[in-house]
């Protein structure tokens, strides 16, 4: 039996019309019956502080046992010129 292998998107540009964002959701229908893409939103997060890893926020806690769900994670980061 195939193996199918939960991969989750993160998209790095929050903005409504973002290409990233359609580039992904496009990536996710192309997908192979063995992958299963999700994208998992980010947009919540605070800015990481390492003064914090001893007692992280709430939200850090939430998004790290979510992506600790996926075999895989394909980042879709915006570039600035």
């Amino acid at each position: 039996m195939d193996k199918t292998y939960n991969i989750a998107m993160l998209v790095g540009s929050l903005r409504k019309d973002s290409y990233n964002r359609k580039t992904a959701m496009e990536m996710i229908k192309l997908a192979p019956a063995s992958l299963k893409c999700s994208i998992i939103e980010c947009g919540q997060l605070p800015y990481y502080n390492e003064d914090l890893d001893a007692n992280p926020p709430a939200e850090w806690v939430k998004f790290r046992e979510e992506i600790n769900k996926y075999d895989g994670v394909i980042f879709f980061t915006p570039e600035y010129n």
